[in-house]
């Protein structure tokens, strides 16, 4: 993961809700958790969780180690009860407890080390009040995870570019690159933004970082040394139990000293 002073983000925060245009599977999940509840996110990006729960009257605290996307989020939840907080899920400590403590669509992945998950996850038993609960989402790993080396360079999707001030707009086609590094269990992925203007040459925009396969032992084992537990297991977003070849993997968590649970 970058050192706290980089943006890891600062070349593509204005592609990310385009990439994720329409999606919006997880927010029932959310909702239904957040109700009654002060919420912290811990990687709420442009505000994508955090905005909707904001509107339905949650108070939300939205933390991000990127500043560029932290803006977007702020453009977004402007008028609601969202406070914007730059801040590593490692290592922050704002002194207050919450409600209900969310990571979603994969933002623990972005820890490199067994040692950053552990530190996210005391973060988040940091932040959580007693009886509360908190989510966890990461990819459910694959058997491709495992493969080493460079897979081939794919094209994921093209779009309309937003027309906004200053810009004239024109297309983004998003091609990815992964190569497998399975020993430390991490991806390397890199990010290519090819942006087509109405007139004019092709402009592409590159980003890499590191992304973690997390196993349910794994997280497991850093939530107990959080002194949280696993409440509940989810292989998708309806609650389904988790099941060979799901997408996701899904932790509920809570603090280990109390009642009920299935660690």
């Amino acid at each position: 993961m970058p050192e706290p002073a980089a943006d890891p983000f600062a070349q593509i925060a204005r592609f990310y809700d385009l990439d994720l245009e329409g999606f919006d599977d997880d927010l029932a999940l959310y909702m239904e958790i957040a109700a009654g509840r002060d919420v912290l996110e811990l990687g709420c990006g442009t505000g994508r969780v955090a905005v909707p729960l904001a509107a339905s009257g949650v108070r939300v605290t939205g933390v991000d180690l990127s500043p560029a996307m932290l803006a977007l989020a702020r453009d977004r939840a402007d008028g609601l009860p969202v406070r914007l907080v730059e801040g590593d899920m490692r290592t922050l400590d704002l002194g207050e407890c919450f409600g209900a403590v969310f990571v979603p669509l994969g933002g623990l992945q972005h820890m490199t080390t067994a040692a950053d998950v552990a530190a996210a996850l005391a973060t988040v038993a940091r932040h959580l009040q007693p009886g509360g609960h908190a989510v966890v989402d990461v990819e459910a790993p694959h058997p491709d995870d495992w493969l080493p080396g460079p897979r081939p360079l794919l094209q994921h999707w093209t779009r309309e570019l937003p027309r906004e001030p200053g810009t004239p707009g024109g297309t983004v086609t998003k091609l990815v690159a992964v190569e497998g590094r399975p020993v430390e269990s991490l991806r390397e992925v890199t990010y290519h933004f090819d942006i087509q203007p109405p007139e004019g040459p092709l402009q592409r925009v590159t980003q890499q970082f590191t992304l973690r396969v997390i196993t349910a032992g794994e997280m497991e084992l850093a939530a107990r040394l959080a002194g949280l537990r696993v409440a509940v297991w989810y292989g998708d977003y309806d609650g389904a139990p988790r099941r060979e070849g799901d997408d996701r993997l899904i932790a509920v968590l809570e603090h280990a000293a109390e009642p009920g649970g299935d660690a």
